[in-house]
């Protein structure tokens, strides 16, 4: 009777000791899920984080503190009231997309990932919004956004988080502004176009100032020409006159004053001819001339 009570009692040991080792067991092993982590401490403190895939953890000592997913995360409809550089109030609604990359600093650092980026973009872009003029945020949003996720990915590197996509969705003005906006589009139109109309006339003027001085130019290069082909003909008659030519060139004169006498002559509207004395000496020397030849 003791032999089987004590071989009942080694049986329940043993039984026992092989449930602690498959229990130790089960426990000695996480299976970690793709797309997340686990932060494992050690008698409450830290220890380490645990990647997808199987690990081993020491049964009773490690505890997994938090899983955390490492998959992107979207914030959308993140609106606020922001104030520009140039004293505007208009409403804006973001997109922010970012991910843990370091699940010991989100969990450890952090109570709450999804507001400590919400609280982020409100306060820095409220920030990079005040820097810039209205008309910046709607021609420039590109390299707007650029600066905004930038100073969003400096912010929340402190707590392991990443942020790889923060951008303005839309900009919503209140009425006045946009009648405000209005009035100075008009404004700026008017002034251009009478920009456009005062250099399309001064345009005019210059062409035309041109023209003149072309003009000038023009005339003042045919007056040098007749000029030189004048003085060009009187030291051609200058020389022929020293190499004897100077009966010919008293014979020629004569002629055209033969010429001009017969032409006035011959008009309907003279009745008088008034001769000078000298003028005979023309007929008179022409008679010499060919008398000689």
């Amino acid at each position: 009777m003791s032999f089987l009570t004590l071989f009942d009692a080694s049986s329940v040991v043993l039984v026992v000791l092989i449930l602690f080792l498959a229990i130790t067991l089960i426990l000695g092993v996480r299976i970690v899920p793709q797309s997340e982590q686990y932060v494992v401490t050690r008698l409450g403190k830290y220890h380490r984080t645990l990647a997808a895939g199987v690990n081993l953890v020491v049964p009773y000592l490690d505890q997994v503190h938090s899983k955390v997913s490492i998959a992107d995360q979207v914030i959308t409809d993140v609106r606020l009231d922001v104030v520009s550089r140039d004293n505007v109030v208009f409403s804006i609604e973001l997109l922010c997309v970012y991910r843990v990359v370091k699940s010991e600093y989100a969990v450890f650092r952090v109570s709450n990932v999804n507001e400590l980026v919400i609280g982020l973009i409100k306060s820095l872009v409220r920030a990079e919004i005040g820097k810039v003029e209205l008309d910046a945020v709607q021609q420039e949003r590109e390299s707007l956004n650029v600066e905004i996720r930038q100073a969003l990915e400096a912010a929340a590197d402190d707590y392991g988080i990443n942020i790889s996509r923060a951008e303005i969705t839309d900009v919503e003005l209140k009425p006045e502004t946009q009648r405000a906006m209005a009035e100075v589009l008009e404004a700026e139109r008017l002034r251009r176009a009478a920009i456009l109309r005062a250099e399309g006339e001064k345009r005019a003027v210059e062409l035309a100032a041109d023209a003149a001085l072309y003009k000038q130019q023009r005339e003042a290069e045919a007056l040098l020409v007749t000029a030189q082909a004048t003085a060009d003909s009187n030291r051609r008659i200058r020389e022929a006159m020293l190499e004897g030519g100077d009966a010919a060139a008293r014979f020629q004169i004569a002629e055209r004053q033969i010429d001009a006498f017969q032409k006035l002559a011959a008009s309907s509207n003279s009745k008088i001819i008034v001769l000078p004395g000298d003028a005979t000496d023309g007929f008179t020397r022409a008679a010499t001339i060919l008398a000689k030849d």
